[in-house]
């Protein structure tokens, strides 16, 4: 029995038949559990070189198309619409459409499926900061806030960067925005996101000034999880699997992530949701089981 479905993986730069050494474990799980796999260059398709981006791949004129599975590094919108619209030209077709990337990457897009959920969020598009004050003057003055754009935020940059304290001043916000700004630097996506912050439970300390807690990531296809997290502590976040299974099933993806954490009032949080095909696996999470999982699931 096989799945019809390959994966696609970002190949080593400058060895086009080589798996980026990132991917290497991954690659090796999915070929022994009989996924057959293929390559692109990341660093290609960034450039939008696409003669080098998908030289591995060969053109399939006349054919029916192979539905491919990317586990690759993080993209925008524009250059997974990119990949998405090269490959369609050559024969392939990747089993999540743009649209359905950008709900699950942005996260003012997926936000109408995780409200309630997740931390309560407003969002501007670009980077000027007067509207950004505005923002947070008018909404989170009063409690203390996260900074990000519509992706990632500076979280190295912490104290500086992203945590901004209650009733923050003027002067200040504009210190914390210019080194968000500036640390998220070219990858700086679509607009700005504050996030309430919120309080969950901590594992102990900091790591470079970020607060460590208990993250969960979860693996959906089709909207039913993928991979059952171990652990026997008595909180966990498989007590409430159907809610997380339902949210995930109101997403247009058919391959996503939820990253889910528990707060210091017993409740579980979704700190934020994402695509399954550039989300890494946790490094507790053996990729052989995960090949194995999503095999089960495509069956």
């Amino acid at each position: 029995m096989s799945v019809p479905v390959k994966i696609l993986f970002p190949h080593q730069p400058f060895e086009p038949r080589r798996v980026d050494d990132a991917f290497s474990s991954e690659c090796a799980a999915a070929r022994a559990l009989g996924f057959d796999a293929c390559f692109y260059s990341h660093e290609a398709v960034v450039a939008g070189e696409w003669g080098e981006a998908l030289r591995p791949l060969r053109r399939l004129d006349g054919e029916e198309k192979v539905r491919l599975l990317l586990r690759g590094w993080m993209l925008s919108g524009e250059q997974y619409a990119a990949l998405h619209a090269r490959l369609e030209a050559r024969g392939y077709t990747l089993l999540t459409s743009p649209a359905a990337y950008e709900e699950a990457h942005y996260l003012p897009l997926a936000y109408p499926h995780i409200e309630g959920f997740t931390a309560r969020s407003e969002w501007i598009l670009g980077d000027d900061e007067e509207e950004a004050w505005a923002l947070y003057h008018g909404s989170f003055r009063g409690k203390d806030a996260l900074i990000k754009d519509w992706v990632k935020s500076a979280k190295y940059h912490w104290k500086d960067g992203c945590f901004i304290p209650a009733n923050t001043s003027r002067e200040r916000f504009r210190e914390i925005f210019g080194v968000f700004r500036q640390a998220r630097g070219t990858l700086f996506n679509r607009g700005v996101v504050l996030r309430e912050y919120l309080s969950l439970v901590k594992t102990g300390g900091e790591m470079r000034g970020i607060p460590v807690i208990d993250e969960v990531r979860l693996f959906f296809f089709r909207g039913e999880l993928v991979v059952v997290p171990g652990g026997d502590q008595e909180v966990n976040p498989m007590q409430h699997r159907a809610r997380w299974e339902r949210i995930a099933g109101a997403f247009q993806s058919d391959f996503m992530t939820m990253d889910v954490a528990l707060r210091e009032d017993g409740e579980w949080a979704i700190i934020e949701v994402g695509d399954g095909g550039v989300s890494g696996l946790p490094e507790t999470l053996d990729p052989t089981r995960f090949y194995a999982s999503l095999w089960n699931a495509m069956l």
